[in-house]
């Protein structure tokens, strides 16, 4: 393999040994495209020459006939392969254009046509938010890299609250750090230091719905993006939620469970209502207390129900004068247990 003071090492660029297979070296520039694409390092010249650097590298490895050419004739390969079988020899120029607003101009003799692997890879890799991904080639010989204007990417964040928020709404203060948010447009997670922003959850929100802050996702030349906050509600100890009705457990005196009588219900406002149990209630029964459970969001106002699950409760122990009564209510109740 001839090699001269101008020899680049395609290999090296990549990270990869000379016996890597397609998929590995796939894998490779894939992770430094991420890496060093100039969206993501935006006024970063050294990445941009990196970038420039591993997407020509990636141009040829990424190619059989370009791959095995490189590697019989080291810096020269390009010279015997403008006299081999399907180089162009001349011709006109074309552009072609990138993801994240990056437009690459050709000069004559290379054909733009040849690179349309690379513009579905970039596509993959970033999306189709750059006009022109899918509709023409690439060199990376001798290329020019113009930077057009792009909104910044719409990112993602979990927010966790509580029952009792989601009823009343609340405002959070939060800090958005980079590695909490998932960046829609590239697949990963966001680099960079937090962001405050103060974020009103409206009341009855619900698991998984998103609340979107405007101007809060990644930078960009045209506009920063957006931020999408996912809602995830956290366990309860004393609710559970089924769409816009609430469920409590109450505890109930096996006595008054027989008689009737009146308990305390707890309300996601932090209150106790009074409910009346009628005689003869059976544990595991709900009880509805209408309009006391979550705001309907979606449906144009109104409550859902706060159900009151009943759990007899039976001492563990009696005194003597209690296990007594208990034993005539047995005598009494035999034959009339229905």
């Amino acid at each position: 393999m001839a090699t001269g003071p101008n020899y680049k090492d395609y290999y090296k660029l990549l990270g990869v040994e000379k016996g890597a297979s397609e998929k590995d070296i796939k894998s490779a520039y894939r992770k430094l495209a991420r890496k060093y694409h100039p969206d993501v390092n935006p006024g970063d010249k050294g990445s941009e020459d990196k970038f420039k650097q591993m997407q020509e590298a990636y141009d040829v490895l990424g190619d059989p006939d370009k791959r095995k050419k490189y590697d019989q004739f080291g810096d020269q390969w390009k010279a015997y392969s403008q006299n081999g079988p399907g180089f162009p020899g001349g011709g006109g120029g074309g552009a072609g254009g990138y993801p994240g607003g990056y437009r690459v101009e050709y000069g004559g003799g290379v054909d733009p046509s040849q690179f349309g692997d690379m513009n579905d890879l970039f596509a993959s890799l970033f999306g189709d938010q750059a006009g022109g991904a899918r509709r023409g080639g690439a060199s990376p010989f001798g290329a020019s890299m113009r930077q057009a204007p792009q909104r910044g990417a719409d990112t993602e964040a979990g927010l966790t609250i509580t029952v009792e928020e989601a009823y009343s709404g609340v405002t959070k203060s939060l800090n958005i750090s980079g590695e909490s948010r998932y960046d829609l447009n590239r697949g990963g997670y966001a680099d960079g230091g937090g962001k405050r922003v103060e974020v009103k959850i409206p009341a009855g929100v619900a698991e998984g719905q998103k609340i979107r802050v405007a101007g809060q996702g990644m930078n960009g030349g045209a506009g920063s993006g957006d931020l999408y906050l996912v809602v995830k509600i956290a366990p309860s100890d004393t609710f559970e939620r089924k769409g816009d009705d609430l469920y409590a457990d109450v505890p109930v005196p096996f006595y008054d469970a027989a008689l009737g009588g009146e308990v305390k219900v707890p309300t996601p406002k932090g209150t106790r209502l009074t409910m009346r149990i009628p005689a003869g209630v059976q544990s595991g029964q709900s009880l509805r207390l209408t309009g006391q459970g979550m705001p309907k969001l979606k449906s144009g106002g109104g409550f859902g129900d706060l159900y009151a699950r009943i759990k007899v409760t039976v001492p563990k122990n009696l005194n003597e004068r209690q296990t007594e009564l208990l034993g005539e209510l047995k005598t009494l109740g035999e034959g009339n247990s229905t």
